[in-house]
C-alpha cells in the first residue's frame, strides 16, 4: 500500500497565467514601441485647402473673409490660437468671446500699437487671455489662428473692416494636424516664451506636410528661418513664369533674382500696390528694363504677398518682400505645391487685378 501523498495535477487555470503574463508583456512592449515610432513619424493628415479672397471667393462668392471667419470659428471645440497683428471687427471678437463662453480656450496675440484698440479691450473684459510683443524691434505681423490643433487660417488678411470689405486680400484654410503643429510653435513661442527674434526656435516640427491630396506645404517662420533662401530658390528654379501680387516688394535680392529670369527669357509679371511706391521699391527698377510690371488700380489697398511660380507653385503668408519681414518682423510663409486648383484660384486673382 502506497501511503504517499497524492500529487494534484496543475489545473489550466495555472498553466495559462504564465503565458497570459508573456502575451501581456510583449502586448505593452508592442504598444510602447509603436507610440514611440508614432511620435517620431509626419502624423496622418486630414487633408483639404480652401483659399478665399476678399473680392473675388472661388468657393462662396456671397461671404465675406469676415463672415467666413465667423463661421470657422464657430467650429471650435477646444481651443482657439490666434496671431493677430490687428484686430478691429466687431464680428470676429464676437465669436471669439462667444468660443470663450462655451469653454473653448481662447488666447490672443498682438502687435503692441494695437493693443488699446476697443476690439481687444473687450475680449480682456470678456476673461480671454491677451498679450502684446511688448517693445519688440519689429512687428508682430502674423494674421493666422490655430483652430483645435487642427484647423490653419493664415493670410494677408487683417482682422479689420477695410481687410475684408475693402482691400484686396487672401487666406488659406488648411485641414492638418502637423501644419497646425508648425503654428501652435509658433504661437507658444510668442505667447509663453516671449520670443519674437532669432531666438526662438528655428525648426519646425513638420517643415514639408503632405495632405492627403498630394498637396505639398513647406512652412517658415522669420526671423527665426532662413526665409529668403528658400524664396530666391522656387525663383530660380521657375522655367516659364513668374506672376506676383505684392503690397511691398522693397528686396533688391528678390528683385535681382525676378530681373534675371525676365533677362533670361522668363515672363515675370506683377501687380504693385500704389501707396508702396517709393525710392526703395522694386517697381521702377522692373519697369525701366521692359518687364510687365503695373501699379494696381482697383479700389482700396491691394495687400497680397503672393508669388506664382510656372503656374505650379503659390507663395503666400503674412511675409512682404522686404528686409523687414525677412529680418525684424514675425511673419508666416508657405510655399505651396502639387495643387492645381489652389494655383487656379490665385492665377484668376492676378488676373483680375492685371
Amino acid at each position: 500500500m502506497n501511503n504517499a501523498p497524492e500529487t494534484k495535477p496543475k489545473s489550466r487555470n495555472a498553466k495559462f497565467i504564465p503565458f497570459f503574463l508573456i502575451l501581456l508583456l510583449a502586448v505593452s512592449i508592442g504598444l510602447v514601441i509603436r507610440h514611440y515610432y508614432t511620435k517620431q513619424q509626419v502624423i496622418p493628415h486630414q487633408g483639404g485647402l480652401e483659399v478665399y479672397f476678399s473680392k473675388v471667393n472661388g468657393t462662396n462668392s456671397d461671404s465675406s473673409l469676415e463672415q467666413i471667419l465667423v463661421l470657422k470659428l464657430a467650429m471650435a471645440t477646444k481651443r482657439i490660437d490666434a496671431a493677430l497683428h490687428q484686430l478691429k471687427s466687431k464680428p470676429v471678437a464676437n465669436a471669439l468671446i462667444d468660443a470663450h463662453n462655451r469653454g473653448v480656450k481662447v488666447q490672443v496675440i498682438t502687435e503692441n500699437k494695437y493693443a488699446e484698440e476697443d476690439d481687444i479691450q473687450r475680449l480682456l473684459r470678456e476673461g480671454i487671455s491677451v498679450r502684446d510683443d511688448g517693445d519688440n524691434d519689429g512687428l508682430m505681423h502674423h494674421k493666422f489662428f490655430v483652430i483645435d490643433g487642427r484647423y490653419v487660417w493664415t493670410g494677408s488678411y487683417n482682422t479689420t473692416y477695410n481687410g475684408s470689405y475693402k482691400n484686396d486680400n487672401n487666406v488659406v484654410w488648411i485641414d492638418s494636424e502637423a501644419l497646425a503643429a508648425n503654428f501652435t510653435q509658433e504661437f507658444r513661442e510668442m505667447f509663453e516664451s516671449r520670443e519674437f527674434g532669432k531666438s526662438a526656435n528655428p525648426h519646425n516640427p513638420y517643415p514639408q506636410v503632405t495632405l492627403s491630396d498630394g498637396t505639398l506645404i513647406s512652412t517658415y517662420f522669420s526671423p527665426e528661418n532662413d526665409t529668403i533662401s528658400p524664396l530666391l530658390n522656387e525663383i530660380n528654379s521657375a522655367e516659364k513664369s513668374i506672376y506676383f501680387m505684392a503690397f511691398s516688394f522693397t528686396h533688391d535680392n528678390l528683385g535681382n533674382a525676378m530681373r534675371d529670369c525676365f533677362n533670361s527669357g522668363i515672363t515675370v509679371e506683377g501687380v504693385f500696390e500704389e501707396k508702396q511706391i517709393s525710392k526703395y521699391s522694386e517697381y521702377k527698377p522692373m519697369k525701366e528694363i521692359g518687364m510687365d510690371v503695373k501699379i494696381d488700380e482697383t479700389s482700396g489697398t491691394m495687400h497680397h504677398k503672393v508669388i506664382i511660380i510656372d503656374e505650379e507653385t503659390v507663395i503666400t503668408g503674412s511675409y512682404n518682400f522686404s528686409r523687414n519681414a525677412e529680418i525684424n518682423n514675425s511673419e508666416n510663409l508657405l510655399i505651396i505645391k502639387q495643387n492645381k486648383d489652389i494655383v487656379s484660384a490665385y492665377l484668376n486673382e492676378f488676373n483680375r487685378l492685371k
